[in-house]
């Protein structure tokens, strides 16, 4: 079982990076870690519907205010790498997003992937917590600022309605992985990130808390 996220993310931008890749940040937020990819971007766009946020990150060269949700201010073609880093767990229209990234990639591009995993009994289980008491959890395990907490509509957020989701706009899988880390939220507590662990090795491979996915576009078929 995989257990981290980024040495899985790693491996799929290794493939799908060119030496003069365009990429755009999906929900780039105040920080993004395609900064370590810079040898590689030439250009780096990041997009989201907080404008503090975005405009706050150091790491792109254009930052554009706008709505995930919504039609996006770019081009067809635009884009070698579309990246969304725990971003489709936020969407409202996930079906309208993914559309868009569909659109603005080019035909030989990459979408890859980071997002929480619903069909986790961790991830339902946090559901049945206080507010509060998932804020806590977040800052103390994860290292999460209150202020980049998001209300979440997780519509596409299990292996199967992602896998539909993405058909259905028209993208195919490249790689999908599901990774083990429901040990990040217990690092700061004595013995129970290992606890964690043992008990999300036991799972089968779809309930595990993690999706981390690339995709490349098909083409669009004309009717």
């Amino acid at each position: 079982m995989e257990t981290d996220h980024t040495v899985v993310e790693r491996r799929l931008l290794d493939r799908a990076l060119r030496p003069d890749t365009v990429a755009l940040d999906a929900g780039c937020g105040r920080r993004t870690r395609l900064r370590d990819y810079r040898d590689r971007i030439v250009r780096l766009v990041g997009v989201d519907a907080d404008d503090d946020a975005g405009r706050a990150n150091p790491h792109v060269d254009e930052f554009v205010h706008a709505d995930l949700d919504e039609a996006l201010p770019f081009g067809d073609a635009s884009f070698d790498l579309v990246y969304a880093n725990f971003v489709v767990e936020h969407l409202a229209r996930p079906q309208q997003a993914f559309a868009e990234w569909h659109r603005v990639l080019e035909p030989d591009g990459t979408l890859v992937l980071l997002t929480s995993n619903r069909a986790s009994p961790f991830l339902r289980g946090g559901d049945l917590l206080p507010h509060r008491l998932r804020l806590l959890i977040k800052r103390r395990g994860a290292g999460v600022e209150e202020r980049d907490v998001y209300p979440t509509h997780y519509l596409a957020n299990t292996p199967s309605r992602l896998a539909e989701a993405t058909a259905a706009a028209g993208f195919e899988p490249v790689a999908v992985e599901l990774v083990g880390t429901a040990h990040r939220y217990g690092a700061r507590i004595p013995g129970a990130a290992a606890v964690l662990r043992t008990v999300e090795r036991m799972l089968p491979a779809a309930r595990r808390s993690t999706i981390v996915a690339a995709y490349r576009p098909l083409p669009v078929r004309n009717v």
